[in-house]
């Protein structure tokens, strides 16, 4: 059993992106267990608001999230 009112009250959204987008992909180490993946994306109006947001994103994670990644280790069993 459908109900008729269910199709009309169906909203469709389309989804459109404006202005511009930086992304930077991190990678420290080589071995398995000694390597870190970071992503940083930045989205603005215009290129130089998404230049902004990215610096302020980068200079957080080189102040804080940097260290705290590089203090967790993985330990070896055996």
């Amino acid at each position: 059993m459908t109900d008729d009112n269910t199709l009309d009250d169906v909203e469709r959204v389309e989804r459109t992106d404006l202005g511009a987008s930086v992304e930077a992909r991190l990678k420290r180490g080589t071995g398995t267990r000694d390597e870190d993946q970071i992503t940083i994306k930045a989205k603005g109006e215009t290129a130089l608001d998404a230049l902004e947001k990215f610096e302020q994103l980068l200079a957080e994670y080189e102040a804080e999230y940097g260290d705290r990644m590089r203090t967790i280790q993985p330990t070896r069993d055996g």
